[in-house]
């Protein structure tokens, strides 16, 4: 799932762990795009990996103390893009991505990524408002 500390992804996140089974783990990517984007809010303009991680950190702790297994990814790049990539590389049974981000232009920016996640995926995507 798509994740980026947004309240959108931690609505996504919500909805993934309900639908865990047993023998699921559930794969938390944070995308760093590749420059600054001032639009971003949530986070200082330098949103590194190192800050992504840190985030990522405290939603695998709390899945873990639930007894969720999960694996968390940093990846830098195209947002949309990168999502894609590893839901194919996976083979995941579903994405699930948040339809709003950290972006201050809502759907404008981050909802493109949705959008684009949800048309363009060769998995299964589920969209969370």
């Amino acid at each position: 799932m798509g994740y980026d500390g947004s309240e959108g992804a931690k609505k996504a996140l919500d909805r993934a762990v309900t639908m865990v089974k047993e023998g699921d783990e559930i794969v938390v990517l944070f995308v760093v795009p590749p420059a600054k984007i001032e639009e971003f809010v949530g986070f200082d303009t330098d949103l590194t990996v190192e800050k992504a991680q840190e985030v990522l950190d405290e939603v695998v702790d709390s899945l873990e103390e639930s007894g969720i297994p999960v694996t968390s990814l940093v990846k830098e790049g195209d947002v949309a893009g990168e999502i894609i990539e590893l839901g194919a590389g996976l083979e995941c049974d579903l994405i699930v991505v948040g339809s709003y981000g950290l972006s201050k232009v809502g759907a404008f920016a981050l909802g493109d990524v949705a959008e684009e996640v949800a048309k363009k995926a060769t998995r299964p995507v589920l969209l969370i408002r």
